[in-house]
């Protein structure tokens, strides 16, 4: 059974330009002025999956329609998986993997409520058990109050699990809500920018603002220099 949700944020961005808005009552919502341009365009509710299209067209003198049916998110506990320190996540890995995404687009086998990113691996910190394909194909949760999709050409260190043939699941990001009030992902997935670790799980925050290739060091160094 359809049922409208007023309240849905739904934000279009391409670039450096990003336009949000709220849906009504009614259900509708509208996104006025948009540049032309290809848009990633997502839809947000607390207590439901986030829902994301990738390129969304706006031509000069078109106009865009789009629906969104939105799925309840599974409420988890979130214990993490694997203990608290880098060591113990170290361990509980498949793989570690630095990379930058390529390209970000689901497909028919894309498990419900993931998206699916492919990557470019810069560096092999810890290497999987069976063949890297290229490129690597990441699954990312939509879950409600997740940290918003990784965007394509973001340099990321993944801490990995295997899933399926030549895929992985990011440790720790599992299905349903990450707090009840959806102020913390989980995902064990630290953002570089400018050389450094720019965002990391809360419990590594001690290595924001860290150089990469220290950080990079201190990973070798769980492998045995390896």
């Amino acid at each position: 059974m359809n049922q409208r949700l007023p309240g849905v944020t739904v934000v279009a961005k391409t670039g450096r330009v990003q336009r949000t808005t709220t849906v009504d009552a009614s259900g509708c919502y509208e996104l006025r002025d948009l540049p032309t341009g290809s848009y990633r365009v997502t839809a947000r509710l607390a207590g439901f999956d986030n829902v994301t299209r990738d390129g969304v067209t706006i031509a000069p003198t078109g106009v865009a329609r789009m629906d969104f049916a939105m799925r309840v998110s599974a409420i988890c506990e979130c214990v993490r998986l694997g203990g608290t320190t880098l060591a113990e996540q170290w361990d509980y890995a498949d793989a570690v993997l630095h990379v930058r995404l390529s390209a970000s687009e689901p497909q028919l086998t894309t498990p419900v409520g993931y998206y699916r990113h492919a990557a470019t691996v810069l560096n092999v910190l810890k290497k999987p058990v069976g063949p890297l394909t290229t490129p690597v194909f990441v699954l990312q949760n939509q879950r409600s109050a997740a940290a918003g999709l990784y965007d394509i050409d973001q340099e990321l260190v993944m801490f990995l699990k295997s899933h399926g043939s030549g895929g992985f699941a990011i440790t720790n990001d599992e299905p349903g809500l990450a707090v009840a009030r959806g102020s913390y992902d989980p995902a064990t997935v630290f953002l570089v920018q400018d050389s450094r670790i720019q965002r990391a799980p809360s419990e590594f925050s001690r290595y924001v603002e860290m150089r990469l290739d220290v950080f990079l060091e201190e990973l070798r160094a769980l492998s045995g220099g390896k």
